[in-house]
Formats: C-alpha cells, structure tokens, sequence
C-alpha cells in the first residue's frame, strides 16, 4: 500500500539523550523523528496533536529498538488501510512485567491516526468518557495468561487510552518476553518480532546492571556503535544538569502555583 497520500512522522517522549539516540540508530524509516522533551506522561500526547500536519504518528519510547523496520512499515501500512485508529501492547494480562489495565496499551509503542483523535479529542470528552466506564463490560469474558487490574487511574496517560480504545478501532498487538527476562518483544499484526522495549530506562545510566543489559539488547539490533560529537556531549550534560538538578527544584514550586491559580 502506497502512503504517499499521508503525512507521518515518528515521535518520542525523551529523558535521555543517548537513549534516544541509541534508538534512533535503530529506526531506518523515511520519516521525519521529532524528540519531545520535558513532557508530562500524558500532556506528551496531548502536544503530540498540536503537529496538525502529521496523519499518523508512530510513537516510539527511547528506550525501544526496532528490530525488523520492514516489518514495523507492514504495521503501519496495515493500520492505514483498514482504518485501524490505535495499536500497541495491553498495559496488563500479557506480561508478567505490566499489570495494568487491559484496555489500555502501553505507550512505549503505538501508532495513532492523529487525524481522527484530533477531529473527536477534548479533556471534557474524555474524562466524561471515563467517569462512565465499566471495566467488566468492555472486557466480557475474555481472558488473560498473565494478572491484571481494571484501575481507571493507574497511570497518567490512562484516561486518554481508556476513551481512544474504547471509542475507535484498536489493534492488540502480541508479546512475547526476551530471554533477558525483562524485554518485551513486539509483534506486528502477522506475528513478525520488529521492536525490543527495554523497560528500566530511568536505571539506565544509574544502575550497572540495566545499563549492561539495555546496552546488549542494542548491539543485538544494529551493528553501529554508539558515539556522540563533542555537542552532542555537551547536550547530554546539559540536560542532565536539568533533569537532577533544575526540575526537581522547579516542579514543586510548579505544582503549588498551579494549585493556588485554581482557588482563585
């Protein structure tokens, strides 16, 4: 299928430069990659819909390789013509690792038809949307090889998920988990691995382990080594001046103004 016709672009919630580039290294798609920085776990969609000339959007985490872009491109093209609005991994009841929600896919992968969200999307409409759920009767009696809870609330991005999955036609993907015993290993519609999520991405860095393990799931996606210029060393710096240091001193003294403005 030609997509010619549709404006699409990659996207990715970013903490840490060279994960982000590490992902980015494995991402071969003739798509323009935007790095939204300093995003909320929901207002990072929130923004992602302000882009109103991007159709589609591929959301990818930083810490998420693809493995097989072939068959991520198959993905897509299949969403497209058969109108599928969102796709991605269950939050909960696939994975040891995630006991979330069902209903809701987890964003470390999807990809969004912006142009319906957009057409459909308000905060009113969406909470409203929530408010009135009922777990048991969206899920039936379908069941799930792993635990999962039916929270409305669990995470941030819940409520925009919860109302996308449940008004517009998703797509589940399947999962399996990575020898490592921590990887999630992403499906495409046919059951093709094309994506290795890492999970852990705030330990990376930090912890020996994580970092060690994240580092080889890498280099068992793409030959390229990592290397950084002497900006891009400066960026990481930088942003890591902000993210310890500049943030957390900013953050409180966001929330409490924002929380005085609404008495008023």
């Amino acid at each position: 299928m030609a997509l010619d016709n549709y404006r699409i672009a990659i996207f990715t919630r970013s903490m840490n430069y060279r994960l982000y580039k590490a992902s980015s290294n494995t991402i071969s798609l003739p798509f323009k990659h935007y790095r939204l920085l300093y995003t909320t776990a929901d207002g990072y969609f929130y923004r992602m819909l302000k882009y109103e000339h991007v159709d589609y959007a591929i959301n990818i985490d930083e810490d998420a390789f693809v493995v097989d872009n072939e068959a991520l491109l198959a993905l897509l093209e299949y969403c497209v013509k058969e109108k599928i609005v969102n796709c991605g991994m269950r939050d909960g009841g696939v994975l040891p690792i995630r006991h979330g929600n069902p209903i809701v896919t987890n964003p470390f992968f999807n990809i969004l038809d912006l142009r319906t969200i957009r057409k459909y999307f308000s905060c009113q409409v969406m909470h409203e949307c929530v408010r009135s759920l009922n777990v048991s009767e969206v899920l039936g009696n379908e069941e799930f090889p792993a635990d999962y809870m039916g929270s409305l609330t669990y995470e941030p991005f819940y409520p925009f998920f919860l109302w996308l999955n449940t008004r517009f036609k998703v797509l589940y993907l399947p999962v399996e988990q990575h020898a490592d015993g921590y990887t999630t290993i992403l499906k495409n519609h046919v059951g093709q691995p094309m994506l290795y999520h890492s999970w852990f991405s705030r330990h990376y860095g930090v912890d020996a382990f994580h970092t060690d393990r994240i580092n080889a799931l890498y280099a068992s996606c793409t030959p390229e080594a990592l290397q950084y210029s002497a900006m891009e060393r400066l960026r990481i710096c930088s942003e890591t001046f902000i993210n310890k240091r500049a943030l957390p001193t900013l953050l409180p003294v966001r929330r409490f103004v924002l929380k005085v403005l609404k008495k008023i």
